[in-house]
Formats: structure tokens, sequence, C-alpha cells
């Protein structure tokens, strides 16, 4: 099994073009799975809250903030999650909000190897707040607003130990055209994939492999290595193909309560020049609906 999935690593990692990313670009996706694909959610026996606020390029005017709220739930002992997202991110005078609800299944191919399906249906709203703009051209005399159905898939492939997602969170295009800013949406695609390695009884190892692809944009990467101390703490680096790099910490603070940060600085000499880099933080908590579900630790 082993040498599966790290030739799956080694042949997945060949593909390296970038391309910029439309939809919000999260640090912390090895974690929180669920913005980038639906069947994220049957990987969990547990129900989850997790809170999700990202500061991007910090020191840039108008510079995205992105912050996303969401919940899911396993719903019975057949491998049915329901959930629900929210997201609301701002860049200049325009923002986006988004409701989303869920649904994923899972499927045991054998006792080890799982297959999750994932289906994802919402509405986007954008607004333009051209009058907050010092101008007197007329064309930004007044505000604009926008609403958008949305409808998305996904698919997961997992033991114990192998991650392997494929989803499309936004797969409905759509041109807004009479936007000053002109907004145009194309269906996004990611690919995911991951693998833990015992070092010893206190220490594991999982790279994390994860492809963006935009509909006439191309391909863009980001590679993470984190370890996991004691099943408390996971500490992480990553390389993405935008030129930046990214350090992680993790840290289960109760069997229930999840906390991650995460800083992104640009290796690019222009960009540190604006003072460029990025927070972003997690926190998540997980419960059952008895008193007698074990919260056990996440690998993924």
């Amino acid at each position: 099994m082993k040498k599966v999935i790290i030739t799956l690593f080694v042949l997945i990692a060949c593909y390296l073009p970038s391309k910029a990313q439309q939809d919000p670009i999260y640090s912390q996706y090895m974690f929180n799975g669920l913005a980038i694909n639906p069947a994220y959610a049957s990987l969990d026996e547990s129900a989850r809250l997790t809170v999700d606020g990202r500061n991007q390029w910090v020191g840039v005017d108008g510079a995205p903030k992105t912050a996303t709220f969401s919940f899911y739930s396993p719903l019975n002992e057949r491998g049915t999650t329901l959930g629900f997202s929210a997201m609301r991110e701002s860049i200049t005078v325009d923002t986006r909000t988004d409701l989303n609800l869920f649904a994923s299944q899972k499927v045991n191919l054998t006792e080890e190897l799982h297959l999750a399906m994932g289906l994802i249906v919402g509405m986007s709203q954008y607004k333009e707040n051209n009058n907050s703009l010092t101008t007197t051209d007329p064309t930004f005399a007044s505000n604009l607003s926008y609403m958008k159905t949305n409808v998305g898939f996904g698919f997961a492939l997992f033991t114990e130990r192998f991650y392997l997602g494929l989803g499309a969170p936004m797969f409905k295009s759509f041109d807004l055209g009479k936007s000053v800013n002109r907004i145009v949406s194309k269906p996004h695609y990611y690919m995911q994939a991951a693998y833990v390695f015992d070092i010893n009884d206190d220490l594991k190892f999982k790279p994390t492999l994860l492809l963006r692809d935009v509909k006439g944009a191309g391909l863009s990467y980001d590679f993470n290595a984190s370890v996991l101390l004691r099943e408390l703490v996971w500490l992480g680096a990553s390389w993405r193909s935008e030129k930046t790099v990214t350090g992680m910490v993790g840290v289960r603070i109760t069997p229930q309560l999840e906390m991650g940060y995460s800083y992104d600085t640009p290796t690019n000499s222009n960009l540190k020049g604006a003072q460029s880099v990025s927070h972003e933080l997690m926190i998540s908590y997980r419960f059952g609906w008895s008193s007698d579900h074990e919260i056990l630790p996440r690998l993924f």
C-alpha cells in the first residue's frame, strides 16, 4: 500500500504549472477540507464546528480578508453526513457572501478503504460598495449587488492513514458583465493527496499535496509537510507555487477543542517590499450526540 501511495505522490507532483486562484486560498486546507471538497465531512465520525479567519497580504490596501463558518454532523450509521457553511470575503470595494448546504455519503469498499461522495448547493451575493471611493466618475456613482446560485461536488477515497480527494466546490460558471469590475467566475477543481507515516510512538509525519485548477487559467500547487507530536501538536511548513512559504502550528487543547495558526510570507522580493504577509487562524470544536461517543485525534 505504501509503495502505491508514494508512487501516486510522485506522479501528481509532475504537474507544476502555476496560476492564481479566484476562490479564497486557505493555508490550513489539510485540516479544513470542507472549504474545497464537500465529501471531506465523511472522514469524521464526530460532529464538528469550525471558524476560520484569514487576513491576506497585510499592509496592502484593499487586500483580501476572509471569514468562514462551517458545521457538519453524521446523520446515521449508514454513513450520511449533513451540514452547512458560510463565507464572507472582502477585496477593495467588493464583498462576496456565500451560504451553502451540503450532504456527503460514505461507502465502505473494504474493511479499511472507504469512498465518500459529496454534493454542495448554495447561493453567492456579490456587492460593490462604490460610494466608498473618492472619485467623481459617474461609473462609480452607485452601489451594486448581484445574486448567483452555485452547485458543486466532491469525492474522497481514504483509509485511516491515506486520503485522496477531488472536489469542485464551484462547478457553475457565470459572467456578471454589468458589474463595474466585470466579475467572472469559472469552475474550480482541487485534488488533494496525503499519507501519514509512523516515525515512532510519539511522532507521525504527514506529507500533503494540493493541486488547484481554474478553467482556462492552468494549475497551481501547494506542498505541505507536517509532523504530529504526542497526538497533541501539529507543526508544519508549506511551499505554494505562487512563491509563498507558510509555517503553521495546530494544538489539540482538549479532546474536543483544536486551534491552528498559519503565517504566509512571499519569497518574491517585490512582494516583500509591500509587507504582504498573511495570517490565518482556525478554531474547531468536535463533539458527539451521546455521552459515550469517543472523540479520537484527527489525522486529516
